[in-house]
C-alpha cells in the first residue's frame, strides 16, 4: 500500500507530458527543420523513467530517400564527456580513484608546463575546465598523432591563466581523463565505456570507432553555407585521439536510456550501477562559468551558470537543468536534465548549425516546465545572425589595419625551411609554383601575403583562417614564425 501511495505522488507530482504536447513536439521538430535548412533530426524524452516520445525526422544523406529513425546514429560528440566522467565516478564509487587524485597516479607521463600548476593538477581539475589551459585543438583537429603524443605535447604549452583561476573550455583535459580511466581499471576507456556503460544500459547500437560508424547506419554530416543559404556535405575524420572528449556515436533509442539512468542517479530498470552519491558528484558545481555576452545571449532565461564535471548546471526559468552540448564533424547534439521534473531531452542533428537544436531543446523544456515559452528558432536565428556578425566585423577591422602596398622585407627563399615548437612539433615552409605554401601535419595552407612579414593562411573547408607572422634576427635572417599564437624557431 505505501509503495502504492508513493507512485501516485510521484505521478502526481511529475505528470507525463499529454499527447497533445507530443504532437506539438512534431510540429516543433518540423519547423525547427524548416527554418535551419536541418536535413535530418532525432529526438527522445524521458519522464519518470519511461521513453515518453523517440522520433526521427528528415532523411540521413540529402537526395537520399533513407529516413532517419530513432536508431540512427549521429555523432553526440562533446556529450561524450559526462560518460567518461561516469566512468570516474564509477572508479570513485570502487575505490580505485579519488577525484583529487594527481593526476600523475595514473597517467605518469603526462605533465603541464608550470612547475606548480604540475605538481598540483589532479583528476577533478582536468575535468573541471580550470588547469589554466586554452583549448589548442589544433592539436588534434589538425593532426593524425596517438592520443599520447598529443597530450605530451600539450604538456609543453604555456598556461594561458594562472592554474584554477578560470573556466576554459578545454578538450585535450577529457582525453587524458580517458587516460586516467584507463589507468585506474586497467582497461582502455574505450572497453570501460563499453563494458561498464553501454552493455549495462542496453546501448547495443553505441559505438565510439570510426570503422564501426563505417559499418552502421548513420546520417551524412552537413555544413551550412551562410552566403548562399545552403547546406553542403562534410567529410567526417577520424578523430579516435580525443574519443574521450568526444567521439562517441550513438542514437536517441539509446541515449534515452542514458537519460533514464542518469535521471534514476545511476539505477537501469533496477539495477545500480553506480552510487548516487558518485554519480551526483558530477553535477555539482565546480567551476563558474562567466556570464559574458555570448553565453548570455544563448541563454536568456538563466543567471548563473557553472560547470560541473562533464555536465553545465545552470538554472532555467527557475528550474535547475543539467546539460551539455556537442559538436564534431559537422553533427549537433544536446542533452538534456530537468531532475526535479524527473525529466530529459535528447536532440540530434546532422547539421553544423548549434543553435539549430537548442532552439528545439528549449523549446521542448518549456513544453516539459508547462509554463511560459518564446520563438526560439527566432530568438536564436537573431543571436546567430548578431554572432555572424560580430565575426565579419573583426575581418573588416583586421583589413582595415592592413598596410597596402607592401613587400615581404626577404625574397621569398628566404622564408622557406622547417620551423620547430616543443609543442607543435615541426612546420614546413615551401616555395611552391612561386608561392609559399605551409605544411604542418594534416594542413597544407597557400599563404598570401598580406603586408611586411605576415601572410594570411586561410582554408575555408578546414575552418583555418590564421594569420603567419615571421620574426627577422638583427642580422636580417628569418629566424621564426608565430602561427596559433605559438612560436616556431627555423632549424638551421
Amino acid at each position: 500500500m505505501r509503495a502504492m501511495k508513493r507512485l501516485a505522488l510521484a505521478i502526481f507530482l511529475f505528470p507525463v507530458v499529454a499527447l497533445a504536447q507530443l504532437r506539438d513536439i512534431d510540429k516543433l521538430a518540423a519547423d525547427t527543420m524548416r527554418i535551419w535548412h536541418v536535413p535530418g533530426l532525432a529526438v527522445a524524452i524521458v519522464q519518470n523513467d519511461r521513453v515518453v516520445y523517440a522520433k526521427g525526422f528528415g532523411v540521413r544523406e540529402t537526395g537520399k530517400p533513407d529516413p532517419v529513425t530513432p536508431d540512427t546514429l549521429f555523432e553526440i560528440a562533446s556529450t561524450t564527456k559526462a560518460f567518461t566522467t561516469t566512468a570516474l565516478a564509477m572508479l570513485v564509487d570502487q575505490k580505485k580513484l579519488e577525484w583529487d587524485d594527481p593526476v600523475h597516479k595514473y597517467v605518469e607521463y603526462f605533465h603541464l608546463a608550470d612547475p606548480c600548476a604540475d605538481s598540483l593538477v589532479s583528476v577533478r581539475d582536468i575535468v573541471s575546465h580550470r588547469t589554466g589551459l586554452s583549448r589548442h585543438d589544433e592539436l588534434w583537429g589538425y593532426t593524425d598523432w596517438s592520443r599520447e603524443q598529443m597530450l605530451r605535447s600539450i604538456g609543453a604549452v604555456k598556461l594561458a591563466k594562472p592554474f584554477r583561476s578560470a573556466y576554459q573550455y578545454q578538450n585535450i583535459m577529457f582525453a587524458l581523463a580517458g587516460e586516467a580511466v584507463a589507468g585506474a581499471s586497467k582497461m582502455p576507456w574505450e572497453e570501460f565505456v563499453r563494458t561498464r556503460i553501454f552493455e549495462p544500459l542496453g546501448m547495443m547500437n553505441t559505438r565510439v570507432s570510426m570503422a564501426e560508424w563505417n559499418a552502421s547506419q548513420h546520417a551524412l554530416g552537413y555544413r551550412y553555407d551562410r552566403l548562399d543559404n545552403r547546406v553542403v556535405a562534410q567529410s567526417m575524420t577520424d578523430y579516435s585521439r580525443i574519443a574521450p572528449a568526444g567521439t562517441i556515436k550513438s542514437s536517441v533509442h539509446d541515449m534515452a536510456q542514458w537519460l533514464r539512468f542518469q535521471l534514476a542517479g545511476g539505477v537501469i530498470d533496477g539495477k545500480r550501477l553506480i552510487s548516487t552519491e558518485a554519480l551526483q558528484e558530477t553535477k555539482t558545481p565546480q567551476t563558474v562559468i562567466r556570464m559574458e555576452d555570448a553565453v548570455r545571449d544563448a541563454n536568456p532565461e538563466t543567471n548563473v551558470e557553472a560547470y560541473g564535471l562533464g555536465w553545465v548546471i545552470q538554472d532555467y526559468r527557475g528550474e535547475l537543468l543539467v546539460s551539455h552540448g556537442g559538436a564534431l564533424n559537422a553533427f549537433r547534439t544536446q542533452v538534456a536534465l530537468l531532475p526535479k521534473r524527473n525529466a530529459g531531452v535528447v536532440v540530434m542533428s546532422n547539421l553544423g548549425r548549434g543553435y539549430a537544436v537548442i532552439a528545439l531543446r528549449d523549446a521542448i523544456l518549456d513544453q516539459l516546465l508547462g509554463g511560459a515559452t518564446r520563438d526560439w528558432n527566432q530568438y536564436l536565428l537573431d543571436v546567430e545572425k548578431k554572432s555572424d556578425a560580430k565575426d565579419d566585423e573583426r575581418k573588416a577591422e583586421r583589413e582595415s589595419k592592413r598596410y597596402r602596398d607592401t613587400k615581404p622585407s626577404r625574397d621569398l627563399t628566404a622564408y622557406a625551411g622547417t620551423y620547430q615548437s616543443p609543442a607543435y612539433g615541426a612546420a614546413t615552409v615551401a616555395l611552391e609554383n612561386g608561392a609559399l605554401v605551409l605544411h604542418w601535419n594534416r594542413l597544407n595552407a597557400p599563404l598570401t601575403h598580406v603586408h611586411f612579414d605576415t601572410f594570411a593562411a586561410a582554408v575555408p573547408e578546414d575552418d583555418l583562417d590564421e594569420q603567419v607572422q615571421f620574426q627577422l634576427g638583427p642580422d636580417g635572417e628569418v629566424r621564426s614564425l608565430t602561427l596559433f599564437d605559438e612560436q616556431f624557431d627555423k632549424k638551421p
